[in-house]
């Protein structure tokens, strides 16, 4: 027995919008309670669940499930590509891991670790390094763009528009933006409202990225493949 399971991409994403535009006005909302309106409610453990500066909430586990969602899509566009042979289809298993894991940093918050200021301080590194983690985040971006530049320039052209859109919203909100973020709290400190909006930027950034990456592999498959099938075999 053959299942066929269609659905629209576009429609998908829209509706994932919608979830980041309400966890991104919940934020708003939450920020503007505490630093502006000093509001006892906006300090409480429940407001802090819709903060998108913080981890362990809302937003955190909705990225975490969008970026499992991209590990998913990939495992099966590699798996499809090796039963092609395609030489190309390592890249597409190594991708899918590189997303569970950071489905995985999304919601532990590993690469925090590595912010230590005063370490940082005692290095004497620019504003933009303070946040260390940036720095292996630099050098592993720059390292997957040699190695997948070849894979990049494979694809076909709307989708690698939409890959390339989508690394420079993910990329520029969890680097460009954190490096912002650094040096306004390196001259301001984090407790105040334009850190906070900042904080929301990039965070709104990344799950934008992870969107635009969503319908982009979907828009792939439904472009390489004849659709979604699911084939049950009874023993």
């Amino acid at each position: 027995m053959e299942l066929r399971i269609a659905f629209s991409p576009l429609n998908f994403v829209k509706r994932l919008t919608v979830g980041v535009v309400f966890l991104t006005a919940a934020s708003i909302v939450v920020q503007f309670g505490k630093y502006v309106y000093n509001a006892r409610w906006a300090r409480s453990p429940w407001a802090n669940m819709f903060n998108l500066d913080r981890e362990m909430n809302f937003p955190s586990w909705y990225s975490t499930l969008m970026l499992a969602f991209c590990a998913v899509l990939l495992a099966a566009i590699a798996a499809d590509k090796k039963t092609q042979r395609d030489r190309f289809w390592r890249y597409w298993k190594v991708l899918s891991a590189i997303f569970w894991v950071l489905a995985v940093d999304e919601l532990l918050s590993i690469h925090e670790i590595l912010i230590v200021p005063d370490v940082a301080k005692a290095l004497n590194l620019p504003w933009f390094l303070h946040s260390m983690w940036v720095i292996p985040g630099i050098v592993f971006v720059g390292i997957f763009l040699q190695k997948y530049w070849k894979f990049t320039l494979h694809l076909p052209t709307r989708s690698r528009f939409h890959f390339m859109l989508a690394a420079g919203f993910y990329i520029g909100g969890s680097l460009g933006m954190e490096m912002i973020g650094s040096y306004v709290a390196e001259l301001q400190g984090q407790q105040h409202l334009p850190y906070a909006l900042l904080a929301n930027l990039e965070e709104v950034m990344e799950m934008t990225g992870i969107i635009i990456f969503i319908y982009g592999l979907l828009y792939y498959i439904g472009q390489s493949t004849e659709g979604v099938q699911i084939k049950i075999k009874w023993q």
